[in-house]
């Protein structure tokens, strides 16, 4: 039984500090496959290059997802909801 959900033939799977990001915002890893496959890279900074740093627009707020590429799977080390205000 597989619980993982995949990206590129990898598991995903979480930090406790990304999962407990994820559970404040009622999101769950599904939500971070959804980010990854349908989001564009959104990094306001420079990241390592196994860092993949994804946001998608949902309404007036953007959710962010920020994994690590970790050999066997990915990691989520970082899940944000910010609002977005266009100027």
């Amino acid at each position: 039984m597989n619980i993982f959900p995949k990206y590129q033939n990898k598991e995903i799977k979480a930090t406790k500090a990304a999962s407990n990001e994820l559970w404040q915002f009622k999101k769950d890893l599904y939500d971070v496959l959804e980010i990854l496959e349908e989001g564009y890279p959104c990094g306001s900074s420079k990241r390592k290059p196994n860092i993949i740093e994804n946001c998608v627009k949902k309404g007036n707020k953007i959710h962010k997802a920020v994994i690590v590429d970790c050999g066997n799977y990915w990691l989520v080390i970082h899940f944000g909801v910010f609002s977005y205000k266009k100027r």
